[in-house]
């Protein structure tokens, strides 16, 4: 890394080794044209990573699914991603098992699913569809992912056109987070 030429990167970039960190992908005047060999010592391993799923079925549409997803692993530490999705997860479920308590339930089922081994080839949520592919295309009637779904201020949600005015809507109900006295929407 020491022989790498390009712009100082930022402090906050810069690592735990004692060297400037750089951005670019030149080396130093000295070594240029040469060629640098990279050893990588990875322990492959086979693991196994289940998905978790929890269910509250619905009283008068049980055989129609809401589902609301997202991953738990993460390649980094994993505050935003995943964890930012999965803790509204988390909450909605707690919630909704107090309500539960009282008799409430659902219209329709809802289907709270926490992919394992997302960051390696969606392999969680990829084996849950093959699994159950025929069930989900007759029965699913929205999918709710929540993977990063806290950033910071800016909405930049996504949606299938037909859910696409549920998301207009519902800004319309948001306060906004600079101004106390508008809607997100506004």
């Amino acid at each position: 890394l020491n022989k790498m030429a390009g712009d100082v990167a930022p402090g906050d970039w810069q690592g735990g080794i004692n060297i400037t960190y750089r951005i670019g992908g030149s080396l130093v005047e000295a070594l240029e044209g040469g060629k640098i060999t990279v050893e990588v010592n990875n322990k492959m391993e086979q693991r196994v990573s289940s998905n978790v799923i929890g269910i509250i079925y619905g009283e008068v549409e049980p055989d129609r699914y809401v589902m609301i997803g997202n991953h738990r692993d993460a390649w980094g530490f994993g505050a935003l991603d995943p964890s930012s999705g999965t803790a509204p997860i988390m909450e909605v479920v707690r919630v909704l098992g107090e309500k539960m308590k009282s008799g409430w339930r659902p219209r329709r089922t809802l289907m709270f699913l926490n992919w394992g081994a997302e960051e390696y080839k969606l392999l969680g949520s990829r084996e849950f569809v093959e699994q159950y592919e025929v069930q989900l295309r007759e029965r699913g009637v929205a999918y709710l992912n929540t993977d990063i779904c806290m950033t910071g201020p800016i909405l930049t949600p996504t949606a299938s056109p037909t859910l696409g005015h549920l998301i207009v809507e519902a800004t319309k109900d948001i306060t906004s987070p600079e101004h106390d006295d508008e809607s997100y929407y506004d």
